[in-house]
């Protein structure tokens, strides 16, 4: 007989969601290392350039095979189990460069800990739409966007001073995914491995039973659907982190360090619409993605005819406040649309067209500098900006045909 489980005291715990939002914490965790390359390529000066580079790029490729992955573990080990095994796969693969500071173990270790990655993410939505719905869900949805940005920022400090004691010392930062695996452990009931508050009883008394169901994990066309459009406009995105520093150095309006000055703001425009999310929501409720395409693909028309640093640091952060919105507004969607049992499996889907937008968004920007004979920064900011639009002109008429979607 299934354990039953108090809703009320359980599901509406402060301690569930932070074990939940944990999982979220260090989401953009590789972004840590970053700042190491230049001293890599001094140390590995046998090594390519390309290929050095290649260490900041080789986890996506394990992120995606993690992804994959990540059902099977669920299948297998049920949910709580499969997060603390891709998060402790993650740490291992994260630390090692400390402690074997050459070039083929840290390839291997980057790829390990970009397994563990995909493993762990698409879990980190899946638990917050099993678990809640309404509001609530929206809300730990746009939290988890802040939690991500928070633990972006706070990964990137320590690194920072990390790297003052050799660049493989910087390694040592994931060893703070040892926070959520440990509130994980304490927080996040076993219990909830399999369940899904959209196919569960509730009676008079708020008593729930963690009900297996016996519905196979599916997917279906709307899924891929909003797959696409992620890839899309995550391709799109990449405008400003591939050409935005460009655009300030040929335009003569700044240095490359004045981009990343500028860019160091992002994660607080990712923070603020991560926490106002659901208000934001409850305002332009269907049209919310509508809107946030236009305020980005306008923000990005913009910068490309801007030569003024406050008013460019202005339109960068609105534009990731812009994309700290879409995404959780798509992930919502995305809920509307995945199959009973199914969110694990829609998540992974969507995490594997994301990373492709990543992958090929060079390419995209490239192909479009060949057609056109324009390789300048500002034409790609503007083709992003405008294609933007019309992404947004696409979701109107979605929104107007569909009228079962709730964002």
């Amino acid at each position: 007989m299934s354990k039953i489980i108090n809703y009320s005291e359980v599901l509406e715990s402060k301690r569930l969601m932070v074990g939940v939002l944990s999982v979220s914490f260090l989401l953009s965790a590789g972004n840590a290392i970053s700042g190491t390359i230049p001293a890599m390529e001094e140390a590995f000066s046998n090594i390519s350039k390309a290929n050095i580079e290649t260490l900041t790029t080789i986890p996506t490729a394990g992120i995606m095979l993690g992804t994959v992955l990540s059902g099977v573990f669920s299948n297998y080990l049920g949910k709580k189990k499969s997060v603390l095994a891709g998060l402790i796969i993650a740490l291992v693969g994260g630390v090692i460069p400390a402690f074997l500071p050459q070039y083929w173990p840290i390839f291997i270790s980057r790829f390990l800990f970009g397994v563990g990655m995909g493993i762990f993410n698409p879990l980190s939505v899946s638990y917050i739409t099993d678990l809640y719905v309404g509001d609530r869900q929206r809300s730990l949805l746009g939290y988890r966007n802040a939690v991500s940005n928070l633990g972006d920022t706070i990964m990137l400090f320590v690194a920072g001073i990390l790297i003052t004691f050799g660049w493989n010392i910087t390694y040592l930062v994931f060893f703070a995914l040892l926070i959520p695996i440990v509130l994980i452990i304490l927080f996040v009931p076993k219990e909830f491995d399999n369940f899904d508050i959209r196919n569960s009883a509730l009676d008079e008394n708020g008593q729930i039973s963690d009900s297996v169901s016996d519905v196979k994990p599916s997917t279906n066309l709307k899924v891929i659907e909003v797959g696409v459009v992620f890839m899309v406009i995550t391709m799109l995105y990449n405008a400003i982190p591939l050409k935005f520093a460009s655009y300030i150095v040929t335009e003569h309006i700044g240095t490359a360090s004045t981009a990343t000055w500028i860019f160091s703001f992002l994660v607080l425009a990712g923070i603020f619409s991560g926490v106002l999310f659901e208000k934001i929501s409850k305002v332009f409720k269907r049209l919310t993605v509508f809107v946030f395409e236009i305020v980005i693909g306008v923000a990005y028309i913009t910068i490309a005819f801007t030569y003024n640093i406050p008013l460019l640091t202005a339109l960068v952060l609105i534009s990731g406040f812009g994309w700290g919105i879409i995404n959780p507004a798509l992930t919502a969607r995305l809920v509307d649309v995945s199959p009973i049992n199914s969110m694990n499996l829609s998540t992974s889907i969507i995490v594997i067209f994301i990373s492709v937008g990543s992958l090929i968004s060079p390419y995209f920007f490239a192909m479009f500098a060949g057609l056109f004979g324009n390789d300048s920064a500002a034409f790609a900011i503007v083709v992003g900006g405008a294609l933007y639009v019309v992404m947004a002109v696409l979701d109107f008429i979605k929104i107007k045909k569909n009228k079962e979607l709730s964002i």
